[in-house]
């Protein structure tokens, strides 16, 4: 019976850390390449290849850095950002759409620095 309710007790106590998931917090900063994939958290050392990949892991007021030179997709945002590719020609090449739509609240803003943009 001992035996019983201290294996009760240990999975009562250990199964909300199996269950519980960790904490996914957007960065600051993000960074995007030529080279990067979407899949990466857009770090410094492993970026993501779009604007659009990089908009999900930025958090609000944050800012996106393009490490080289590259075409980028476009990109819809909605909330405070801004977007920084000065080190390098970066691009946003669209056919029949628009390349950035700003969809955010009145009160947020998008910086637009170093970016060359070819669409409507």
């Amino acid at each position: 019976m001992r035996r019983i309710a201290l294996m009760a007790l240990a999975i009562g106590l250990f199964l909300p850390f199996l269950a519980s998931a960790p904490a996914n917090a957007q960065a600051t900063r993000t960074w995007v390449s030529g080279v990067g994939d979407d899949a990466n958290p857009c770090s410094r050392t492993a970026p993501c290849k779009t604007f659009a990949g990089a908009i999900s892991k930025t958090a609000a007021a944050g800012e996106i850095n393009c490490l080289d030179p590259g075409g980028f997709g476009a990109v819809t945002v909605t909330k405070s950002l801004t977007i920084s590719c000065e080190s390098g020609t970066a691009g946003v090449l669209v056919s029949g759409t628009n390349g950035i739509v700003f969809a955010g609240a009145s009160t947020d803003y998008l910086y637009l620095k170093g970016l060359d943009i070819e669409g409507l």
